[in-house]
């Protein structure tokens, strides 16, 4: 995979410890930096440099993240 290819919700999801209907809710909220949609498959694909912004969450959003549930 190269630098530029995005990685699918289920696989980011894993690699921060969020579940990946979760991580969907984000990306619907604009609250993952570098989640895009398809526009022929229509499935959030999330590219490099990828992050949560975690500025504009709640404060119950980050215990749960903490805690390892999903918000």
């Amino acid at each position: 995979m190269s630098h530029q290819d995005g990685i699918s919700v289920r696989r980011f999801a894993e690699q921060i410890g969020v579940s990946e209907r979760c991580l969907l809710n984000w990306c619907r909220a604009g609250k993952v930096v570098g989640a895009r949609k398809h526009v022929l498959t229509g499935k959030w694909v999330i590219y490099p440099p990828a992050k949560l912004a975690l500025d504009s969450m709640s404060p119950i959003s980050l215990r749960m993240i903490a805690k390892g549930g999903a918000a």
